[in-house]
């Protein structure tokens, strides 16, 4: 049997190689991210913070396509991603800025000092890893006493109808074939899928929005407005990955909990993707 670090440490390669491919290092796709980005983050005020002395990070930065749109918002801002491949797209991209402090290594063997983060966020990250319960606690452990935990994992899609629970657990046993592959075979495959799949829904999704037609149970309709290059992307993300958890909002609330955040700060974004938090550290 394969350990679950040996899977860990796979599931970073495979990373490295899909950010070294997607980069975002032009103009692709800018303005879908921040589309997204503005999904994501739409529970944090950043104007909440001071740029002249507030300090972040962004854990699994990747190619930093998050990070980008919140370094006016601090005085230094930690960009921390285990893999390689993605590491050398970081540099290239930030190396130069005075505002950013780059590390290439895991959550729990980065420098940050305890204790000295305003603001931390993980997106898309936490649900890769072997232990995300000890990843929420080692965010904390990073965190300023009231600093803010922005995070997003997926979700178990629980309040979706039948039909739709079935497409996604055959997607699922798709991913655990596909994900065994060798990148560049699995870099076709959710080529295909991206084309056949993503593409198509897509724009079915677009043609009923523009009919003031709620899409909310077609799948992948987030994709509406995104371009191909992201579908592709994301493809690539959701079939190519080894290790991925699934979580609805008690188990998030448990996890939180038990990691050192305040109860009452936990609040969750009611629109897709789901499911985006944040919370305060106690």
């Amino acid at each position: 049997m394969v350990s679950d670090d040996k899977i860990e440490s796979n599931v970073i390669s495979d990373f490295g190689d899909e950010w070294a491919e997607f980069g975002y290092s032009s103009n692709q796709s800018f303005s879908e991210l921040v589309l997204q980005f503005q999904r994501y983050s739409e529970l944090v005020n950043f104007k909440d913070f001071d740029p002249a002395v507030s300090i972040a990070a962004d854990f699994g930065a990747g190619t930093g396509r998050w990070a980008q749109f919140i370094l006016e918002s601090f005085k230094n801002t930690w960009l921390v991603e285990p893999s390689s491949g993605a590491f050398q797209v970081l540099k290239s991209k930030f190396m130069d800025n005075k505002k950013t402090i780059l590390e290439n290594t895991t959550i729990s063997k980065c420098s940050i000092p305890d204790a000295s983060l305003d603001f931390a966020m993980s997106l898309g990250v936490l649900h890769h890893i072997s232990n995300t319960s000890q990843g929420f606690k080692d965010i904390n452990l990073k965190l300023k006493k009231d600093g803010i935990f922005l995070g997003y994992l997926y979700y178990k899609v629980e309040d979706k109808p039948f039909f739709y629970r079935l497409i996604f657990s055959s997607a699922n046993v798709l991913r655990q074939r596909v994900s065994m592959l060798p990148f560049k075979l699995k870099k076709k495959i959710s080529l295909v899928v991206a084309m056949i799949i993503y593409w198509p829904f897509a724009r079915i999704s677009k043609f009923l929005n523009s009919a003031k037609i709620n899409t909310a149970n077609i799948p992948l309709h987030q994709y509406a407005d995104l371009s191909f290059y992201m579908m592709k992307n994301d493809a690539l993300d959701r079939f190519g990955t080894k290790l991925e958890k699934r979580y609805n909002q008690d188990e998030i609330t448990k996890l939180l909990l038990e990691s050192g955040f305040n109860a009452t700060s936990i609040k969750f974004s009611t629109s897709e993707p789901f499911w985006t938090f944040i919370a305060k550290k106690s």
